[in-house]
């Protein structure tokens, strides 16, 4: 069973969970609600208007990504789409759950903070230099538990292998500078606006995403993003890794050497605690 992240990207969500079906919550746009493994719950649109979410699913070691749905509707789904999808019926209710627990599982965009302002006042690293490194604004919604880097100050934690965030460019130049990942993918879903989704150390190649686009890029790959739309827009990030994943992010070393020239040499051994590096041509040979 895996835990099920939900995020609203059009319109409302209403989510109804439990054994009964009993509580709900709404979700407005980019809002979040992880919903924990074997709680049984339903989806809708509550309105008139189109809406759209975005299902990410975590399992943890023992876990699988199967489906479970109530005996109920079986009879609409035919053994070959059952075999492909991987889905099973039962007539089980889930794991009980009180509205307090699942109330801890939701962000609320409107009240995220991004991780620039935290690591301020956490690790004593400059804003100005963090936004030298990051769009113009991240911000997490869920990291693994035991997460040490950039994010630890995320609003959820959940299982390995998983880090979600919203990153918010307000202009063109204020998305992050070329960087790699040493072991996860990173996924943008484009969530407004328009952007480049660029690869290679300045950006050799370039690829228009517009909404509801979806780019994955592969770990050991310098990437960035620039907003092309005039205006505030944002994705939805999607890091993916092993079990134990570091998620080592390394930008260029003459990005290292302008950091000691203007904030000094200790900056560097800073950012390393929270796995962020300035040895990409190392660690890519390149």
């Amino acid at each position: 069973m895996a835990i099920e992240n939900l995020v609203c990207v059009e319109g409302e969500i209403e989510v109804t969970y439990g054994p009964e079906l009993a509580e709900k919550l709404t979700l407005g746009l980019w809002d979040m609600v992880s919903i924990p493994q074997d709680v049984r719950h339903q989806v809708r649109n509550p309105g008139e208007a189109a809406s759209r979410l975005v299902s990410i699913l975590s399992i943890s070691p023992e876990g699988s990504f199967d489906a479970v749905f109530d005996h109920a509707v079986a009879s609409n789904v035919s053994a070959q789409a059952n075999e492909k999808l991987r889905v099973s019926f039962d007539s089980s209710k889930g794991s009980p759950v009180d509205a307090a627990t699942i109330a801890g599982r939701v962000t609320r965009f409107a009240t995220l903070v991004p991780y620039k302002k935290d690591l301020n006042r956490t690790s004593g690293l400059p804003p100005e230099a963090t936004m030298r490194l990051s769009a113009g604004s991240v911000f997490p919604l869920i990291v693994p538990e035991g997460h040490i880097g950039r994010s630890r100050t995320a609003p959820m934690y959940g299982n390995q292998g998983l880090y979600i965030s919203i990153a918010e460019c307000t202009a063109g130049d204020d998305g992050p500078p070329p960087h790699a990942h040493s072991d996860t993918q990173e996924s943008f879903y484009v969530l407004d606006g328009s952007f480049e989704i660029c690869t290679g150390f300045d950006n050799e190649s370039m690829v228009p995403a517009r909404p509801n686009d979806l780019f994955a890029v592969p770990n050991k790959v310098m990437r960035t993003f620039r907003n092309t739309s005039g205006k505030p827009a944002r994705l939805l990030v999607i890091i993916q890794g092993p079990d134990r994943m570091q998620d080592t992010v390394s930008f260029s070393r003459s990005i290292g050497e302008e950091f000691k020239t203007r904030f000094g040499e200790d900056i560097i051994a800073k950012y390393a605690d929270i796995r962020m590096t300035f040895d990409a041509e190392e660690r890519l040979g390149a």
